[in-house]
């Protein structure tokens, strides 16, 4: 083990079970190989309405879906609030450090849901999003999807920078840090999940799952990408939330965002003649991006783009510079000059684990058209020419969102969204998640890949079925 803190986090989270469960928490360690500090929790309620379950799932229960913010409160939207109470059990564990939950619901569907966590967060940052609605995804008999997560194992730590203060971002910009954590940890910690999930159900409740879905946001993307293009064997079909694509020759999330650090940097100066601030501009639209995004870009620029450029730049190329995390919002002058493709021991250290595009089962890709993170070119359209090249292209679909960012949470935000120009994506990820399953249980094909338009009403969305506005609610 190599994270002490982690095993900390470890024994307040048991002990929070002990308070909350309706049945005491007891040791499972002989249910999952490999794990420890293995614990289950009887409860009358899975979903984040119940305290237990939802104040351990951080500021995404609310944060990362769209909100109103006219009470300057962030609310939780009416169309991801559980209505219903599902009983039953909540597993959860450590491979080494990497934390991992899982759900069975008394009444079960005989289906799996597996999901890597988006971003550094925590095991339980996807509930709100992911695990709270295929719960509540009732069949005729009241049975429901079992859902597995982890943390893939690279949380990072909430330690003070030099100046003794504790900041929140601090464990996303330390979560590689350790020589152990990397991105290949997270492949590892998948299929061990995967694995556990499987080994849970068939004890539980005598029988394997008859469908296993993966379901990646985020980072959590480049994980069930990984996972479905060298286990196809594993896995029925697979929802990717803007995914990160990972390619160590072709154009990666450190080469676009170097490309936009540098682009920043003329943007916000003064001095800067108007033909080299619009030379900048296309320097990041050239990624596909919406260049009505601009407005986003003040925010990106001053928060996202360098420290997520300097966490993997620095796992991955880190002959260049050396820095410490609490320096990686600052120092955009280390990458002035920097090409990411002449840097051949980083670009050798992607290859070895980049994806493939060798997709033979139903997948579905949801991307934003002015994702200002994630570029749409890079990551999303990307990957659809590699599985045309290397995958089965007849059992691939990309669902652009017009309008849609990489944060749900900056809808309707009056300062970075006060028009009200942006759209979620969580409404078309979840009609997805319904239409991938018919696909692959009934065999009724997706429809073929689109542009969803923003719809014409700030309660309304598209049916991607029917091409017709319905209420999002």
């Amino acid at each position: 083990m190599h994270s002490y803190s982690k095993l900390f986090r470890s024994t307040v989270v048991m002990l929070t079970l002990c308070l909350f469960s309706a049945a005491p928490v007891s040791a499972m360690s002989t249910y999952i190989k490999g794990a420890h500090n293995v614990n289950v929790a009887k409860y009358d309620d899975l979903t984040t309405n119940n305290p237990a379950i939802g104040n351990l799932a951080e500021a995404r229960r609310a944060g990362l879906g769209e909100n109103d913010w006219s009470t300057g409160k962030l609310q939780r939207p009416a169309y991801y609030t559980p209505t219903a109470k599902i009983p039953g059990m909540e597993i959860s564990g450590y491979f080494d450090d990497c934390n991992f939950v899982i759900r069975v619901p008394d009444k079960w569907n005989g289906r799996l849901v597996v999901v890597g966590a988006p971003g550094f967060g925590i095991a339980r940052s996807a509930d709100a999003l992911i695990s709270d609605y295929v719960l509540t995804k009732t069949d005729a008999k009241g049975g429901s999807y079992a859902y597995a997560v982890c943390d893939k194992g690279t949380i990072g730590e909430n330690i003070p920078d030099p100046d003794g203060k504790m900041y929140p971002w601090a464990p996303a910009m330390n979560a590689f840090d350790h020589k152990d954590d990397s991105l290949a940890e997270w492949n590892v910690r998948f299929s061990q999940l995967t694995t556990a999930a499987r080994e849970v159900l068939q004890k539980t409740k005598k029988q394997l799952p008859a469908y296993t879905y993966i379901w990646g946001y985020s980072n959590g993307g480049y994980v069930t990408r990984y996972a479905m293009e060298k286990h196809p064997e594993l896995y029925s079909g697979m929802i990717d939330w803007e995914g990160v694509l990972w390619r160590g020759k072709e154009e990666n999330l450190i080469s676009s965002l170097t490309t936009a650090v540098n682009a920043w940097e003329v943007m916000k100066d003064a001095k800067a003649t108007p033909e080299a601030k619009a030379k900048a501009v296309g320097m990041i639209t050239k990624y596909g991006v919406d260049p009505k995004a601009s407005f986003l870009w003040p925010m990106h620029g001053a928060y996202y783009w360098l420290p997520t450029l300097n966490v993997h730049r620095m796992k991955y190329d880190p002959k260049l510079i050396q820095r410490n995390w609490w320096e990686f919002l600052s120092h955009p002058e280390d990458y002035k000059n920097y090409d990411w493709f002449k840097r051949s021991e980083g670009v050798n250290n992607i290859v070895k684990l980049e994806n493939t595009g060798k997709i033979t089962k139903p997948t579905i890709t949801i991307h934003g058209t002015m994702d200002s993170l994630l570029f749409p070119a890079v990551h999303a359209t990307a990957y659809e020419n590699l599985v045309k090249k290397n995958g089965d292209a007849s059992q691939y679909r990309l669902y652009m969102v017009a309008n849609g960012n990489h944060f749900d949470s900056f809808v309707g935000h009056p300062k970075l969204d006060p028009q009200h120009t942006l759209q979620p994506l969580l409404p078309y990820v979840h009609q997805s998640f319904d239409i991938l399953v018919d696909w692959v249980e009934k065999g009724n094909p997706a429809p073929k890949s689109l542009t969803i338009p923003k719809p014409s009403a700030l309660d309304k969305a598209y049916d991607i079925r029917t091409g017709k506005e319905t209420a999002k609610y």
